[in-house]
């Protein structure tokens, strides 16, 4: 890994001292444009997490394609030492992409975690990706939602802690699900 490009995350991402007694992990069973971004930031705002965006990390180091293995380095420095300094913290990436692997080492991390699906018609989605193409060239298309759709299963049933309706008023979905599992409450 490269030292100075280490050094300039650290510097551009600082991890904060949080607050929470029994960190957390949130993830997300959804596709590009279900509004993953959105309701880590509602959530965010709800429980005092903090958010870890991929595609922030693929912005920094200009990898938009994920053709290194970079991403997942940072993103895993990034999210041991958040959850160390006593941060609960939303993955704001799709957890459905190799489930398998990233629950185990999910799980290997000793924190709780929860996996939140969102739900979300395909016309919407598509309305979604064509606006925010528009405003970054970079950015997925209804294209790579398909792909995703056809060729990366969601996450089975069993492993779904909660649903939200991403079409539907947020703030209530979410008060229900910080408050079905106590979430709020070392706020």
């Amino acid at each position: 890994m490269n030292d100075s490009l280490f050094n300039q995350l650290k510097k551009n991402f600082p991890i904060p001292q949080g607050t929470k007694k029994e960190p957390y992990l949130i993830l997300f069973d959804a596709y590009t444009g279900m509004g993953k971004s959105t309701v880590s930031k509602v959530i965010a705002q709800k429980d005092n997490s903090l958010i870890i965006n991929n595609d922030e990390i693929r912005s920094f180091i200009n990898d938009y394609q994920d053709k290194t293995n970079i991403k997942s380095l940072f993103q895993k420095y990034r999210l041991e030492e958040a959850l160390k300094n006593h941060n609960s913290c939303i993955l704001d990436s799709c957890f459905c992409h190799n489930y398998h692997q990233k629950l185990s080492y999910y799980q290997s991390l000793g924190y709780k975690y929860y996996i939140i699906r969102l739900e979300c018609s395909s016309s919407t989605i598509k309305k979604r990706l064509a606006s925010r193409h528009q405003n970054e060239p970079t950015s997925t298309t209804y294209q790579d939602y398909l792909w995703m759709v056809n060729n990366v299963p969601r996450v089975p049933d069993e492993l779904i802690t909660f649903t939200i309706n991403t079409e539907q008023d947020l703030e209530p979905q979410i008060g229900t699900f910080l408050t079905k599992f106590n979430l709020k409450e070392d706020i």
